[in-house]
């Protein structure tokens, strides 16, 4: 039998712990140090299991052959059974094996209940609870968001970015970034800008992160989609490429983007997406220009199996000025969106079945209160480290200068936010709306002039709001 990982699995150590996950399935498992080892012999080239277990029988002292290579195979055939590996009997029968994404199997992952995040699975222990324990105290870069360019072919009105001089990322520092990913064992890249397609060399740049086996997305907004970029995509088997969408009226949609045409490219190139078997899910913030669209969006994506995330809670921009909120909606508009939601959203309702997360307020307290500095952080072209995409008004340094794994373990800002918790707001743990409610320290530090620990009014009342119409929409669907 010759045994191989999926294109679409990816295999990672961190401590004692071996990481599996599947970029098409959205399944991860965690195993101790002896899972690990059995995973260390798995590769993405077909090995025949014999030569796996020659390779573990050095390392497993007192083990025969006969027991070796039982538990291998129940091992093997245990993945195999849940997608996460190939079998054949020879190496070609196994490459034949390995099926990628295509929207035409029953429930493509575009249809996945969490947008760019991993499903549960049933039966086993959640993986996210082991890994975030793990990282808290031995913080990683498991996930990095990399704006390849400050530039942008769209003017949106709602952007939190500032304006700043307009870059691209040095190819130089861009190879460098990579290798010290790399070497911090980094698993997860997203890259955005600016618009990352504007970057002369962005094909370049996945195909960088390719090499050094990172499960790769892309948020943009569909309109520099050349026939090459869409060949690199193919090439490095991206897990996801979100698109901006904000309504199915033309004259709505460019008027957000700043760009007339925008609407008809952007439908064009996820169109394109879908046809290439390439993941797409849309992004349509609601603001008030298209507080009306929502439902539109949510119906045409449907029709195309592939999922919208909605946002309705605008943040201020990265230098404090707060003019792009004149778009953000009032908290009448909002309830208007939420409802809208509601009665087309099957996700939301999915979620709304989910434990409350306060559920135990003692360990919620402990919890801190996002993943920054934790395990994941963000990066501009410059170089510069922040916390998090619109958090650029709090650098942590920058890479030009200092290595990246320096800044993650010495920046007293780094270790500042690491010691934030869900106690660091007393206030909001009595609250009745806790559960439907976001704490977002961004969202705080842009709004409020760079107190990360001051939560607007407006946000308060859109939790408040939020549960007082999901409580009505329960009680109208018992």
């Amino acid at each position: 039998m010759f045994v191989m990982q999926k294109k679409d699995t990816f295999i990672r150590k961190f401590g004692e712990i071996g990481y599996i996950t599947s970029q098409l399935t959205r399944k991860d498992r965690v195993y101790d140090a002896a899972g690990h080892l059995f995973l260390s012999v798995i590769s993405r080239s077909p090995r025949p299991l014999r030569s796996m277990v020659d390779d573990l029988l050095s390392i497993f002292v007192g083990v025969s052959e006969e027991e070796l290579t039982a538990d291998l195979t129940d091992f093997v055939l245990d993945l195999e059974a849940d997608g996460f590996l190939v079998t054949g009997d020879t190496q070609d029968d196994a490459i034949a094996n390995d099926h990628g994404f295509s929207y035409a199997v029953e429930s493509p992952k575009t249809l996945a209940l969490r947008l760019m995040g991993q499903d549960r699975n049933p039966g086993l222990p959640a993986s996210d609870n082991v890994m975030m324990d793990y990282f808290r105290n031995h913080p990683t870069v498991f996930g990095i968001h990399v704006e390849v360019t400050s530039r942008c072919n769209e003017k949106c009105v709602h952007c939190y970015q500032a304006p700043e001089t307009r870059r691209d990322m040095d190819m130089a520092l861009a190879l460098s970034l990579m290798d010290q990913l790399a070497e911090a064992g980094t698993l997860s890249i997203t890259f955005s800008g600016g618009e990352p397609t504007v970057h002369p060399k962005f094909a370049e740049i996945l195909r960088m992160a390719r090499s050094r086996d990172m499960i790769i997305s892309v948020l943009s907004n569909g309109l520099n989609f050349s026939d090459e970029l869409l060949s690199a995509f193919l090439e490095v088997n991206l897990n996801m490429c979100q698109i901006s969408l904000y309504s199915m009226v033309p004259s709505i949609h460019d008027a957000i983007t700043g760009v007339p045409g925008s609407h008809a490219r952007t439908l064009a190139t996820i169109e394109r997406l879908i046809a290439l078997d390439i993941p797409v899910q849309v992004s349509c913030p609601i603001m008030r220009l298209n507080k009306d669209s929502y439902v539109e969006v949510a119906s045409w994506c449907s029709d195309r199996r592939i999922r919208v995330m909605s946002d309705f809670v605008m943040i201020a921009r990265s230098n404090f000025d707060k003019s792009n909120l004149a778009e953000r909606l009032s908290i009448e508009e909002t309830g208007q969106v939420i409802q809208d939601i509601l009665k087309a959203d099957e996700v939301y309702h999915m979620q709304l079945d989910t434990e409350p997360r306060t559920r135990d307020l003692e360990w919620f307290s402990r919890q801190p209160v996002c993943g920054v500095c934790i395990d994941n952080a963000c990066i501009t072209s410059g170089g510069t480290l922040y916390p998090c995409s619109g958090f650029q008004n709090y650098p942590l340094g920058n890479i030009s200068t200092q290595t990246l794994n320096d800044i993650w373990l010495h920046s007293e800002a780094v270790n500042r936010l690491r010691s934030i918790t869900n106690a660091s707001f007393p206030k909001c743990l009595k609250c009745e709306a806790r559960d439907f409610c976001i704490m977002c320290l961004v969202r705080n530090f842009n709004e409020s002039g760079g107190d990360m620990f001051a939560v607007a009014e407006h946000f308060c009342q859109v939790a408040f709001l939020n549960k007082n119409l999901v409580e009505k929409w329960r009680q109208a669907h018992v």
